[in-house]
C-alpha cells in the first residue's frame, strides 16, 4: 500500500491538469487517481505524457459531476493516506515533500490540515496555521475564524467512513461535508509550515458559479449545516448562529423547512428569506445556468 493518494477529479481541465501534474514530484511511495469526468478535450493525453514519471491510474467516465467523479476518483485507489486536488490547483515547490514528512512522522494522527496560498484576483494570500493546536475541524473554522481553503490530508479507513454514496443525479457535494463527518470521529492536527499548495480561482470556474450549484443540489449542504449544529465541540456563538440560518436556507432548497426549535424561529426566518434571495440573485446574475 502506498503512503499517499492524490485524488483528482476533473473536466475539461487539460493544460491546467498538466500543471498539477508537473508540480507533483516523482515519489515511490505515492499514487495518482485522477476521474475524467467525460472530458473532450486532450486530458487523457496530458494524463499519457505523465504516466512514465508518475503512478497514475485514470478512469473516464461519462459526464456525471465532480462528487461522483472525487468519489470515482477515492474508491479506484489504495493508499495510507488521501488527498484531494481540483485540476486548477497546483503543488507549492517542495509541498509534496512537506506533507509526505510530516504525514510519516506523525504514526498517531489520522488527520492533518496543511497551509494554502490563495490567488484570486491576481492577489495573492497565504492562509497561516502558526499557533494552532490539535483542534476539532469545526472548531479550526470557527473558533480560530480559518475561512478560506485548506489542504487536508485524511487515513484512508477515516475517509471511507465518511464517504457518501454514489450520487446519483447530485452532481455537486461540498468537500467540507467530508471534513464535517470526519470531525465527528476525531480531531485535526493543523500543520504550521509554508504553504504545500496553490487555490487558483477563475472566472470559469466551478467556484465562480457556486450559487446556482447550492440551490440545484442543496442536499448534501443540509446534511454539512447540520452536523455543524450538533457538534459541541467549538464555542463561537456567531458560527453556530450563521450555521442556523444557512441549515434553514439550504433546507428551504432543499425542500425540507421545518422549523427543529421554537426558538430557532428568527433564523428560520432569516433563512427562508435567504432562499427566497438566492432565487432573485441566480434569475439577475446567472441566466445562463
Amino acid at each position: 500500500m502506498k503512503k499517499l493518494a492524490i485524488c483528482i477529479p476533473s473536466y475539461n481541465r487539460a493544460k491546467l491538469l498538466n500543471r498539477l501534474l508537473n508540480s507533483i514530484p516523482k515519489i515511490d511511495d505515492i499514487v495518482v487517481s485522477i476521474c475524467d469526468d467525460g472530458s473532450n478535450d486532450n486530458t487523457i493525453q496530458i494524463v499519457k505524457n505523465h504516466q512514465s514519471r508518475l503512478s497514475i491510474n485514470y478512469t473516464y467516465q461519462k459526464n456525471r459531476g465532480r462528487a461522483a467523479a472525487l468519489r470515482k476518483s477515492i474508491l479506484n485507489i489504495d493508499a495510507q493516506f488521501f488527498m484531494i486536488m481540483d485540476s486548477d490547483d497546483y503543488f507549492e515547490k517542495n509541498g509534496v515533500d512537506l506533507i509526505y514528512k510530516f504525514v510519516s512522522s506523525n504514526p498517531s494522527i489520522n488527520f492533518f490540515v496543511f497551509p494554502t496560498r490563495i490567488i484570486k484576483n491576481f492577489k495573492s494570500k497565504v492562509i497561516s496555521l502558526s499557533g494552532i493546536p490539535q483542534t476539532n475541524y469545526i472548531s479550526l473554522r470557527s473558533d480560530y475564524k480559518i475561512k478560506e481553503d485548506l489542504h487536508e490530508v485524511i487515513h484512508h479507513k477515516l475517509l471511507f467512513d465518511v464517504l457518501y454514496e454514489d450520487p446519483k443525479n447530485i452532481r455537486r457535494i461540498p468537500t467540507s461535508y467530508l471534513w464535517f463527518k470526519a470531525s465527528e470521529q476525531t480531531n485535526c492536527l493543523p500543520i504550521d509550515c509554508l504553504p504545500v499548495k496553490v487555490k487558483e480561482y477563475f472566472d470559469d470556474g466551478m467556484s465562480a458559479n457556486l450559487l446556482p450549484l447550492k440551490v440545484r443540489y442543496p442536499e448534501y449542504m443540509v446534511l454539512r449545516y447540520k452536523t455543524a449544529l450538533k457538534s459541541k465541540e467549538y464555542k463561537s456563538l456567531i458560527y453556530r448562529l450563521k450555521n442556523t440560518i444557512l441549515f434553514y436556507r439550504y433546507s428551504f432548497h432543499n425542500k425540507t423547512l421545518k422549523l427543529l426549535k421554537f426558538k430557532d424561529f428568527p433564523f428560520f426566518i432569516i433563512g427562508y428569506i435567504y432562499g427566497f434571495l438566492d432565487f432573485l440573485r441566480i434569475k439577475i446574475f446567472f441566466r445562463n445556468n
